[in-house]
């Protein structure tokens, strides 16, 4: 029987072209939805030792182990559709995280248990607690030959690992099965209930003239935001290469396995109404169609146009790394380029940058020539580690000359993305369906130990620190009340809110969160959620999550009340999905390029969703090797 895959694309900045595009082929489930990963992949599962199972396979064919990923605080990434979509590797820790996530997505009761230099998840079904070590692929069985192990099993009986008479498949290919034991010997196990975020929402906006192409081999561009002290001598190029590896049951066409990279471009048609439209955040801003003029002038002299234009990426944005060692030289992450016009010295032209939904800005340019004056802005220290940024390009024509504007504007964007999650051919007939939503995301996300704030923050009873937790409690004995915008305007389908909360001089059972929401600026509220750590939680530090879905909010007047006792907040992340209908029909060119043998091959197709036309076939020979897939939206 063959098996069908849906990928989700969703649009992202607000009042840009949106696409919730699903791309289905018969290679794998869409692996940028938790949900649909899990009715795939358990679909024929008739029980929950099956179910368990058939996602143990799945993580081992998703996951490459390599340490990180990281992208602040030091702390290791635990958001499952990060994990699975954009980065494609783990460490044993963040491993379990994710593989934790999909079994509670499946129904079923999970934990991560640390022992002293490994983590693993243990699952609960057929009434005891379970083993499954996705990260270095296998499990144990009891003498039975029939019953997994546990955790506390093999801590008192590790040379299980070392008498198994007919082990699973895989079985800790990579590993001394004695090393396995040595790991587990008498060792003393610590639980964690709450090991993971679950708020990413993966994101692309393809706009007129934009396109984003994907590539399944890396370009040499990873997220590197620190390295240990001791990087050690054994594995010289660990570090230069990046999550490549061969001792990997990861999937990839051709060894070894590997993260991928992406090129999102955007070359936009000033002159066009389609531009207009997609980036509405302008003022003071003609249109000129004069040719010995700028396409983008002041609409009046002496007086201040500006245009921003934002770009937004379910992917981590990535540069060249440089000197590894120097987390600050990162260059060709993003690069903004194009003409920036100046006929008077007393004429202003600049550029700033903001990562932060516009809430503040730096600049990064500032122009002191004159003529139609070239730019090439590299954005990569300000970027690097981000999701998004916005770019703001503010001008004044002192004298009215309409030879003061904007020509020639281009955004050039690198990101990481695992391959393992991408929809690829297969050998044979591929058939891909394409279907669009109208649909936005805003992310929201703290980052106070930059000294970044939520949009609208409030704090009372809570005073700020430079290590976690961030916001502790001034008089403990009194709840710490953190309150914020939810941030977007307009209507809010659904609200993924992740809280990583951590305990103060006490339990962790006795960490309590509350979660309430006002729909009216903050005058009346409604209780969400209490959260508490479980009564066998062996943690300081614990995540909670919460989603608002089947009601639609009014973004603008959302607000978030967060208290927590015991306690204080080191991380808070509250996305959101908005409706936002398309200004522009648009249609899609979406191409895949692989190869066969020697030879090359690429397969273009035009598509407009909703129009009858969507669904599109390409055939593959054995032995084929998927190199890209790009995407791009077109005017109609």
């Amino acid at each position: 029987m063959r098996r069908f895959a849906i990928l989700l694309l969703l649009a992202a900045p607000a009042l840009a072209e949106q696409f919730s595009i699903s791309l289905t082929g018969q290679a794998q489930p869409n692996c940028w939805n938790i949900q649909d990963i899990v009715s795939e992949v358990t679909k024929n599962a008739r029980s929950d030792h099956e179910k368990a199972l058939a996602l143990h396979r799945f993580g081992m064919a998703h996951f490459i182990h390599f340490d990180g990923p990281i992208e602040e605080r030091g702390e290791y990434m635990t958001d499952p559709l990060k994990l699975i979509g954009v980065y494609g590797f783990a460490l044993c820790g963040n491993n379990s995280a994710a593989m934790n996530a999909l079994y509670n997505a499946a129904g079923l009761k999970a934990r991560r248990v640390s022992i002293p230099g490994h983590s693993i998840p243990e699952v609960w079904f057929e009434g005891r607690w379970n083993y499954i070590d996705t990260d270095m692929f296998g499990y144990v069985y009891l003498p039975d030959g029939k019953t997994m192990a546990s955790v506390d099993d093999l801590t008192k009986d590790a040379d299980l690992f070392v008498r198994q008479k007919n082990p699973p498949d895989p079985f800790f290919p990579f590993d001394r099965k004695e090393d396995m034991a040595d790991v587990f010997r008498n060792a003393t196990p610590r639980r964690d209930y709450h090991p993971y975020a679950s708020a990413h929402m993966m994101n692309l906006a393809v706009r007129t003239g934009e396109s984003v192409t994907m590539f399944y081999r890396p370009k040499d561009r990873y997220l590197l935001t620190q390295l240990r002290e001791d990087i050690g001598a054994v594995y010289k190029d660990y570090w230069v290469v990046g999550p490549v590896r061969r001792g990997s049951l990861a999937w990839c066409d051709k060894p070894p396995a590997a993260y991928g990279n992406g090129l999102i471009e955007y070359k936009p048609d000033l002159r066009s109404e389609a531009f207009r439209l997609e980036n509405p955040k302008s003022e003071g801003v003609a249109v000129l169609k004069d040719r010995e003029k700028p396409p983008l002038a002041a609409a009046a002299p002496n007086r201040p146009a500006s245009l921003v234009v934002e770009v937004n990426s379910p992917f981590v944005i990535v540069g060249l790394q440089n000197d590894l060692t120097n987390f600050e030289d990162d260059s060709d992450a993003a690069v903004v380029s194009g003409l920036f016009w100046r006929a008077d010295s007393s004429d202003e032209n600049r550029i700033l940058v903001s990562t932060d939904a516009g809430r503040t800005w730096k600049e990064v340019w500032k122009n002191l020539w004159l003529g139609a004056v070239p730019f090439q802005v590299d954005l990569s220290r300000h970027v690097v580690g981000k999701y998004a940024y916005q770019v703001k390009f503010d001008w004044i024509d002192r004298k009215g000359s309409g030879q003061v504007g904007l020509e020639d504007l281009q955004f050039r964007t690198w990101v990481e993305l695992s391959p393992m999650a991408l929809p690829r051919l297969v050998a044979g007939r591929n058939t891909f369906r394409v279907s669009t939503r109208p649909r936005s995301t805003f992310y929201n996300e703290s980052f106070w130990q930059k000294g970044e704030q939520l949009p609208g923050q409030h704090l009372e009873n809570l005073d700020t620190f430079d290590q976690f937790p961030y916001l502790r409690p001034r008089d403990p004995q009194r709840p710490g009340v953190l309150t914020f915008d939810l941030g977007p305007k307009g209507s809010v389908d659904e609200a993924r809110i992740s809280i990583r909360a951590r305990a103060v001089g006490g339990k962790p059972s006795g960490t309590s969160v509350t979660l309430e929401l006002s729909e009216d600026d903050g005058r009346t509220w409604r209780l969400l959620d209490r959260f508490t750590g479980h009564t066998e939680h062996d943690m300081n530090h614990m995540w909670f999550n919460h989603v608002i879905e089947g009601k639609t909010l009014d973004g603008e007047h959302c607000r978030l009340r967060l208290s927590v006792s015991g306690g204080g907040f080191e991380k808070v992340i509250a996305n959101s999905a908005v409706r936002s209908e398309p200004r522009v029909p648009t249609a899609l060119r979406v191409t895949h390029v692989w190869r066969e043998g020697d030879a090359q091959r690429t397969s273009e197709h035009l598509v407009r969703p909703g129009s009858g036309s969507d669904t599109y076939e390409v055939d593959a020979a054995k032995g084929l090797v998927n190199e890209a897939l790009r995407i791009e939206g077109v005017a109609r």
